[in-house]
């Protein structure tokens, strides 16, 4: 069953359309990767998914509905969330009232974090802590954390919204290449112990063709190829157009 869903979606500035008559179809309960040289409009074609921008043409529908027009946090009380490659958590909050202060927004709960509400979700703040790895770190004020656990908690942000479907925009941007092997790690358990259905875009090709079970290639904001990881390698078109050529997917490097 698709979940995600767009029809000939286009958006123009200037006169350049960034995004140019793109239909894709997601289904449930996996990791899709949208790769593409820089300029392809990946990051154009997740504003237009969340509700950032309105299509000058085209429709997107999100679990069987027509989201085309509505706002985000509508979007996002349906279940489709994203998490932005810059860093998005409550900086003077703990990690402990950051997840706590997602679920209050989510089941519609006031924002106080004091009694009571600082008490509620005990269990559920507690799992999503778990996931995410940061257990020990719940009194700890976000400000301190260092930038990978950063991007764990905002995982852990986004998991509080409860989401269907969950949009990373580069979600290993910064990190070491230890922080890029365990949050892509933490990334693939979620999706799969939590059954959330994960679209992401990724610059480093390794964490492309090690994480997502199918990609979407885009190239000049139109959709250039779609398939599993071991037909993109094979494509030579994909080759040409990705970087001028100068990344071989073929390598044993990716």
């Amino acid at each position: 069953m698709a979940l995600l869903k767009t029809e000939g979606l286009s958006i123009a500035f200037g006169g350049i359309k960034a995004v140019d008559n793109v239909s894709v179809t997601i289904g449930e309960y996996g990791l899709h990767a949208v790769i593409g040289p820089n300029g392809a409009g990946k990051t154009t074609f997740f504003n237009l998914l969340t509700g950032f921008y309105r299509p000058s043409s085209g429709r997107v529908c999100f679990d069987g509905k027509d989201i085309t027009k509505l706002p985000i946090h509508k979007r996002c009380a349906l279940g489709l969330t994203r998490s932005f490659q810059r860093e998005s958590v409550f900086p003077r909050f703990t990690v402990y009232e950051n997840i706590l202060s997602a679920l209050l927004v989510r089941r519609g709960l006031s924002l106080n974090l004091v009694t009571p509400s600082s008490k509620l979700f005990k269990g559920d703040v507690s799992a999503i802590l778990e996931d995410i790895g940061l257990a020990e770190l719940a009194d700890t004020p976000a400000a301190s954390l260092s930038h990978g656990d950063k991007k764990r908690l905002e995982l852990g942000i986004a998991l509080g919204t409860e989401p269907k479907m969950l949009l990373l925009d580069e979600p290993t941007a910064g990190m070491s290449p230890e922080e890029t092997v365990s949050t892509m790690e933490l990334i693939k358990r979620l999706g799969g112990e939590r059954g959330v259905n994960i679209l992401f875009t990724e610059h480093d090709m390794s964490v492309v063709f090690g994480t997502a079970q199918r990609l979407t290639v885009m190239h000049e904001g139109k959709m250039f190829f779609e398939g599993s990881p071991e037909e993109v390698r094979a494509n030579d078109e994909v080759q040409r157009v990705y970087l001028g050529g100068q990344h071989d997917f073929r390598s044993k490097e990716y």
